[in-house]
């Protein structure tokens, strides 16, 4: 492990050592603009309408993961194919895509990278079926499609996306603002080739609606969103987020607050829990380099339940979350942008939760570092590196354990627009 500790000091003292334009990053994969220095959840285009005729997405993943003493490894290739028509009029389009996930290396007893289905097994899957409506101000969603919005959303962080299958209406009252109300009831995750019922993905015997509103308001300086789930006799679950962007002394500035609550409900088929989070973050420019910084707490004993998808903490790295019972983190990061297609991207990050009582656990700390590099235009390189350091517990004898996280991902992206 002390290689391991050498070669990520080098890289880190390498790259900041050159003078770029630096952007910050905060969230995970599917919450990266490439169009925005900043990112945050409340962001992501949910709404997104359907217009390219033909679209089709090839990536190429490599990960290994070093747990001590579990090994993952794998190398899929993969990607989708989507086909979406105008129907009957300009106002009623259609979406159909195909995915796939196959091995290329992986032995089974390195399983569980999620790249491909257990077994180390590739697969095929219809991943969208959907029809869009869209006149005026009002937009309607039927079928199954990738959503994007903090409570059920992508997941991109595998092969491919998660999917969500339900009914949604939205109104637009202005650009990038909206209500919404929707019901749902199956979803096909990253790793699986066909849907399930949501609440059999969730591990219950029964089946039931889910439903949920999101709801955003949005200008140049501020945006503020509300997202609320509701499962019966399992879960409620909201999401709320408020940022706005101001100057000091002609710097620009943002400053980010979300928060995060889920509780049990009814029978209270999944247990007891009530998890809530609080988080801040600051986008800011100094010397001319433009960095971020996180803070996040968990204020609960309980876990988040993230059955559904994976909830986006300000503070999220490659490998943690930083979402452990009582913990509280802090996250630094930057992007130095070498030239107009090369990127680097490093972040460090420190976790700190009790060392004793019913949820103590190690304190850790995570340095990642991304090279990100475009290419041809249309295709995409991006190798990931994050090392991982747990510290000793001598009163419940847990003791210091490193993790390496290593992702090698190249994406190809086309559309044709006749």
């Amino acid at each position: 492990m002390i290689k391991y500790k050498k070669l990520i000091l080098f890289f880190v003292i390498s790259f900041v050592s050159v003078q770029t334009k630096v952007f910050a990053q905060s969230g995970p994969d599917y919450f990266i603009f490439k169009d925005s220095i900043y990112n945050n959840p409340i962001d992501a285009a949910n709404l997104k309408g359907i217009r390219i005729p033909f679209k089709a997405k090839v990536r190429s993943y490599y990960l290994f993961q070093d747990l001590s003493p579990n090994i993952k490894e794998a190398l899929a290739l993969g990607g989708s194919l989507s086909w979406s028509p105008s129907i009957v009029s300009e106002h009623i389009t259609g979406r159909v895509t195909l995915a796939t996930s196959q091995k290329i290396y992986g032995q089974l007893d390195r399983d569980g990278t999620m790249l491909l289905k257990p077994g180390q097994e590739g697969f095929a899957v219809l991943q969208e079926y959907a029809l869009q409506f869209k006149k005026n101000k009002f937009l309607m969603n039927i079928g199954a499609r990738e959503m994007n919005n903090p409570l059920l959303n992508t997941s991109d962080v595998r092969m491919l996306p998660a999917t969500h299958r339900g009914i949604d209406i939205n109104y637009l009252f202005k650009e990038d603002s909206y209500i919404s109300f929707g019901v749902f009831d199956q979803i096909k995750w990253i790793n699986s080739d066909r849907f399930y019922d949501l609440y059999e993905f969730a591990g219950f015997d029964r089946n039931e609606l889910v439903w949920g509103s999101a709801n955003r308001y949005k200008t140049d300086k501020m945006a503020f969103g509300f997202y609320y789930l509701f499962a019966k006799d399992y879960y409620h679950g909201l999401y709320t987020e408020y940022y706005r962007e101001f100057s000091v002394r002609n710097k620009p500035i943002k400053l980010g607050f979300q928060y995060m609550h889920e509780n049990d409900l009814g029978d209270g088929i999944g247990g007891d829990f009530n998890f809530n989070m609080i988080g801040t973050k600051l986008d800011f420019s100094i010397y001319g380099i433009k960095s971020f910084i996180g803070y996040t707490h968990v204020l609960s004993e309980d876990k988040a339940q993230e059955k559904w998808s994976i909830m986006p903490y300000y503070n999220m790295m490659i490998f943690n979350f930083f979402n452990r019972p009582k913990e509280q983190s802090v996250k630094l990061g930057v992007i130095l942008e070498l030239s107009e297609v090369l990127k680097l991207y490093p972040n460090i990050g420190f976790g700190f939760t009790p060392n004793n009582g019913v949820v103590a656990s190690p304190n850790q700390q995570e340095y990642n570092l991304t090279f990100d590099y475009t290419f041809l235009k249309d295709f995409n390189l991006k190798v990931r590196g994050a090392f991982v350091h747990q510290n000793s517990i001598r009163n419940l004898d847990f003791y210091a354990k490193d993790i390496v996280d290593f992702r090698i991902i190249l994406n190809y992206n086309w559309s044709n627009k006749f």
